[in-house]
């Protein structure tokens, strides 16, 4: 598929008349004004004609993160940001935003804000639970959390630099299912922070306190129908138990529905142990 401007069609010697025939019949696909499609446009092609459209145009926001790959699905807008004094109307499937000293990188010939700031710009825009999950899913696995603390210091005073240094403090990445990564925010909103995913011996566990020699364990659906699974998780929990660990086990449903009560359940073990470790 190409994505084509009107002028770069001329200049292959179409004429305005055959432009306007070929998208009354449906060969080409106005996506916005001057910028064709030779077949139906998915959202990529639509990034392109953005960037086609307005040439100064940096895709930025949840275009920019999902073609950094941060995002598992497709966003609802394209969205870039644009100089101040650029206006234009937009359809409804465009969002612009306006900022100045906009920095920009490449991405498959794309202009596009680097992968770190991608983190600023979601945080103006998605829901707080998206937001969460962002963060837990992209922090440290897909960028350094360092090098986005570096860039909120660096961009003091714009908007989303809160939101994003909270999360930044209460991120929980790491974790391998979506009951593990809520009941480790649970915790944190607490301001109980236990290791993910760390190792004890010649293990792992899910979510780890060393000082209180305390794991707890979210079990998936496989842990109840895979015998095998549940042998070697019984072994191995019965090795950690006589190595002095406590190890608190939840299944994953149990967690989701009583996510509350299994948080602080966990804070009273945690805090006892410790006390009684001292």
């Amino acid at each position: 598929m190409e994505v084509v401007t009107r002028n770069q069609l001329l200049e292959q010697g179409t004429s305005s008349s055959s432009i306007s025939r070929s998208t009354r019949s449906g060969r080409l696909h106005r996506i916005l004004p001057s910028v064709y499609s030779t077949e139906e446009p998915g959202y990529f092609e639509r990034c392109v004609a953005v960037t086609l459209w307005k040439p100064e145009a940096v895709l930025s926001h949840t275009s920019a993160a999902w073609l950094w790959d941060l995002l598992p699905e497709e966003p609802r807008f394209v969205e870039a940001t644009v100089a101040p004094s650029v206006r234009a109307g937009s359809p409804q499937w465009v969002r612009l935003h306006r900022r100045t000293g906009v920095s920009s990188d490449e991405w498959m010939g794309l202009p596009i804000v680097p992968i770190e700031q991608c983190f600023i710009d979601v945080a103006t825009t998605l829901p707080r639970p998206e937001l969460e999950a962002f963060f837990d899913a992209a922090v440290s696995t897909r960028v350094p959390w360092k090098s986005i603390a570096q860039l909120c210091d660096a961009s003091r005073g714009r908007h989303g630099i809160p939101a994003v240094r909270e999360q930044l403090r209460t991120c929980c990445p790491l974790t391998r299912s979506e009951p593990e990564r809520a009941v480790a925010r649970a915790l944190t909103a607490r301001n109980v922070h236990l290791e993910i995913n760390a190792r004890v011996g010649p293990y792992f566990g899910d979510l780890v306190d060393t000082r209180a020699r305390v794991i707890v364990e979210i079990d998936g659906r496989e842990f109840h129908t895979d015998p095998a699974t549940f042998n070697n998780d019984r072994r191995r929990q019965n090795a950690l138990v006589l190595d002095g660990w406590m190890v608190l086990r939840y299944s994953a449903a149990t967690a989701m529905a009583h996510l509350d009560a299994v948080a602080d359940e966990i804070i009273t073990v945690v805090r006892r142990r410790r006390h009684n470790r001292t």
